[in-house]
């Protein structure tokens, strides 16, 4: 059975069992480093939105009998087992920025402020220790349940969001050498290239790495307003923030007559990011006596 197929007697079947209040979606989202379609189930209006990646659901119907069928049977015994309508940890929900073509089928559903052409979305951090983080997206019905205004999610979230994830900015130069150590595949060549572009860069102004403490939610770091501004005084530049990917930013100071868009394609040969998983296709420039973020168009 293809893919296609599979997602689509999947569907069916869910449907089926669920009865026709049930949503269920596929979408493209953001799993350690890459995107990954995930399955969506929304059992009815006042049930949790639950997520799963599609890849080993489908991998473990390649190599067995499983069929559709069964896998949603799979599916809906893990459901039942998972405790339901639990209030909301208030000190733990978070800020999760998205691009907006990536949730505009769910915006009805969810709690959002549109920035750009994001959305901040609200999670809340059900479980987080050395070796597993768990999330769940904050939907109208939870917001309802636990008596929260959006006003209260997004207070909430901005106490604790950089309370769980700090910001930091890493020098470009040293975050690109460590990549290039953590890669057995790295060359000699590449090695020599990396160094005399390392020295090379020692001469110009600091460009830096943003990003937050977790591959899932880094891109928040640009709601940071308190962390920029230190950032901007600290280098005596306002800031030039450009996108990589839905993990980080690059920084760099903002000097005259910068050619933005080829600052903007170094960049992203260096860090060989994957276009597809940019969070944003602006670019920012933090100003220091505003204090906030702005396009450059």
């Amino acid at each position: 059975m293809t893919y296609e197929m599979f997602k689509k007697e999947l569907k069916t079947s869910l449907k089926e069992k669920l009865g026709s209040d049930a949503c269920i979606s596929f979408e493209q989202e953001l799993m350690l480093g890459k995107m990954t379609d995930t399955i969506h189930i929304k059992a009815g209006k006042s049930a949790p939105d639950y997520s799963a990646s599609m890849e080993p659901l489908y991998h473990l119907a390649s190599i067995s009998e499983l069929d559709a069928e069964h896998a949603a049977d799979m599916i809906l015994e893990l459901l039942r087992s998972l405790p339901m309508k639990r209030p909301l940890d208030t000190g733990n929900i978070i800020y999760q920025l998205m691009n907006r073509s990536r949730i505009d089928a769910r915006l009805d559903q969810i709690p959002h402020i549109p920035f750009y052409d994001m959305e901040i979305t609200f999670s809340c951090v059900e479980e987080d220790t050395e070796k597993i983080r768990t999330s769940m997206l904050i939907d109208n019905e939870m917001m309802e349940q636990n008596q929260l205004s959006l006003q209260q999610l997004s207070d909430l979230a901005h106490r604790n969001t950089f309370r769980m994830f700090p910001c930091k900015a890493e020098l470009l130069q040293d975050y690109y050498w460590k990549q290039l150590l953590s890669d057995p595949n790295t060359t000699g060549n590449e090695f020599l290239m990396a160094a005399e572009a390392y020295r090379s860069w020692e001469k110009l102004p600091h460009t830096y790495r943003l990003s937050a403490g977790d591959y899932r939610f880094g891109g928040v770091a640009v709601l940071n307003g308190g962390y920029l501004k230190s950032l901007a005084r600290k280098e005596g530049y306002d800031l030039l923030l450009l996108p990589c990917t839905e993990q980080d930013f690059i920084v760099a100071p903002w000097v005259a007559n910068m050619d933005i868009h080829a600052t903007k394609e170094i960049v992203r040969e260096a860090l060989q990011v994957d276009t597809e998983s940019i969070l944003t296709r602006n670019i920012f420039c933090y100003r220091k006596d505003t204090d906030k973020p702005e396009v450059l168009n």
